[in-house]
């Protein structure tokens, strides 16, 4: 296990389904590889993904591993609790929803 790092971020306001869609593009790929394909994707969960791969990558440095030898292992998304929010709508009523909320973990490996 000395040759994998990884980085989890916690409490991402994105629904697990959505954060899953934009995981499956860059699944086993490279790390820079996958860093270049979320760039330019125009998705939140593109940007949220990119920072955290991103901060694997520096994770990875900081244990002097070769950073262009870097694949993405596994990326791991769970649901997580939801916030119950209200919109006041008219006639003194209320509307209740939800936010959802995402817990995601990304494994690099040197290979």
């Amino acid at each position: 296990m000395d040759n994998q790092v990884s980085a989890t971020l916690k409490y991402a306001l994105l629904s697990d389904k959505k954060m899953n869609l934009i995981a499956d593009l860059v699944r086993g790929k490279k790390a820079t590889e996958a860093l270049a394909d979320l760039e330019f994707l125009p998705k939140k969960g593109a940007r949220t993904l990119h920072k955290l791969i991103k901060s694997a990558v520096a994770n990875a440095s900081a244990k002097w591993l070769p950073v262009d030898q870097l694949v993405i292992d596994r990326i791991e998304v769970w649901r997580w609790p939801k916030i119950n929010r209200i919109r006041f709508t008219s006639r003194s009523r209320i509307s209740h929803y939800e936010k959802y909320r995402c817990y995601v973990k990304v494994v690099l490996a040197v290979k």
